[in-house]
């Protein structure tokens, strides 16, 4: 008898029951109020149980009497209760909902979120905002390439997941470009300090950086699980926004990702890339066929252009740096 009860509730947790059997725990939850949240003494018990008794005994021994339900009284209350105040929590609790916004190739877009604080979205780039933002705690999920300028509240800590990667604002301005093709994800520091830590799947986390400073950068390398910090000019912390296009010791197939999602085009790479080759050099608001001209008369390679999409040769590419 107890194991009909249990797998009543069971089947109901796991959805795994039949409408009939669904419905009968359903309509059990409709028959109390719902704005009980104090613990249910004796009578109350049986107030709440004997819709469902009778409903259970319905169903499973239509032609039985009801001795059985005392028996099982304290399997129903165990299983029951449990259920009902989970039923009760849920409806209590207000539904988080996630605001989504995706910057396709070719484009950038400055956003402001709820507690003032701006965040300027580089091509490719997708951020999560949850719909309880700014209510005890400030935290969103983020791909891609950003610098944000962030309002300091130490009362409500503001973290950005990225990643692995967890990065804590001490009140700062900083990028991050945590581009899920990409072998790196790098924090640089314009002005105040982050704190970067990496979570693990089972929830643990390791301290990377407790104070990444002004005009620092951290890289963490993904293959490796290795970060290095280091130090980087000012200047191209934020290059992307100012619609500096900049290689900094880049190999052909990063800078192929980069051109890619800055100018909204399709690069293939033909001929293998030697090991070895880096390239360092930038751009202000070029057209990508003269980025592709000065590219390819420095490094050796040639390129092909079919409206959107492009091949480079690299076959006779040298070391540029």
């Amino acid at each position: 008898m107890y194991s009909k009860i249990k797998q009543l509730f069971q089947q109901y947790q796991s959805g795994k029951g039949s409408p009939a059997e669904q419905k009968i725990v359903q309509d059990w939850f409709a028959e109390f109020d719902d704005s009980q949240q104090q613990p249910l003494n004796e009578d109350q018990r049986s107030i709440l149980f004997s819709p469902m008794d009778r409903k259970i005994q319905a169903m499973l021994y239509p032609r039985r009497s009801f001795v059985w339900l005392k028996a099982a009284a304290a399997v129903l209350l165990a299983l029951g209760a449990t259920l009902a105040i989970r039923h009760i929590n849920s409806a209590s609790q207000p539904l988080i909902t996630y605001q989504v916004i995706k910057v396709p190739n070719g484009v950038k877009r400055e956003i402001t979120l709820p507690d003032s604080s701006t965040i300027y979205l580089n091509s490719g780039s997708s951020i999560s905002i949850p719909s309880d933002f700014n209510n005890k705690k400030r935290e969103i999920a983020f791909t891609g390439e950003a610098f944000f300028i962030i309002k300091h509240n130490p009362n409500k800590p503001f973290t950005l997941r990225a990643g692995k990667l967890q990065i804590a604002d001490i009140g700062t301005s900083f990028d991050v470009k945590a581009y899920p093709e990409d072998k790196q994800i790098s924090v640089a520091v314009e002005t105040g300090s982050v704190a970067v830590e990496k979570k693990t799947a089972a929830g643990r986390s390791t301290v990377l950086a407790g104070a990444i400073v002004q005009n620092q950068q951290l890289i963490y390398n993904k293959a490796d699980d290795t970060h290095t910090l280091g130090k980087i000019s000012s200047a191209n912390i934020a290059a992307w926004h100012n619609n500096q296009l900049r290689f900094d010791n880049a190999s052909f197939a990063e800078i192929a990702s980069q051109l890619e999602r800055w100018y909204n085009v399709s690069v293939t790479l033909s001929g293998a890339e030697m090991q070895g080759r880096r390239y360092t050099i930038s751009f202000d608001n070029e057209p990508i066929n003269h980025v592709l001209d000065v590219l390819t008369k420095l490094s050796g390679a040639t390129y092909q252009i079919n409206h959107q999409n492009i091949v480079i040769h690299l076959k006779n590419a040298k070391n540029m740096n």
